[in-house]
């Protein structure tokens, strides 16, 4: 399976991941893994969302405008996909292994 998700605003891909999940039985896990990299990449926008907001108050007005508000939202958005293909917190595997797959997990 040579399909992945490129980016945030690859609408292509995500519509092929969801036609293969439903079709393709044999490629279940490595399925579930991408989709839990894009459940990440959504956790990750929010986190980055947060920062924005928080970071608010020391913008400085020279800088200011809403084409400028525009491009760091894309920036954040793409950045997010990116950094959850990392998998640096881990948040899609745990989702693959006990939400996806129906695995209890360990206390």
């Amino acid at each position: 399976m040579t399909n992945t998700v490129t980016g945030y605003f690859d609408f292509i891909s995500l519509g092929s991941l969801r036609s293969q999940a439903v079709s393709n039985e044999n490629k279940k896990d490595e399925i579930l893994q991408k989709v839990g990299v894009e459940y990440e990449s959504a956790f990750f926008k929010l986190m980055f969302d947060a920062m924005r907001k928080a970071s608010e108050p020391l913008k400085s007005d020279l800088n200011e405008s809403a084409s400028m508000d525009q491009y760091e939202d894309m920036f954040f958005t793409e950045a997010s996909h990116f950094v959850a293909q990392a998998q640096p917190l881990g948040i899609a595997e745990w989702l693959k292994k006990y939400q996806f797959a129906g695995e209890a997990p360990e206390r």
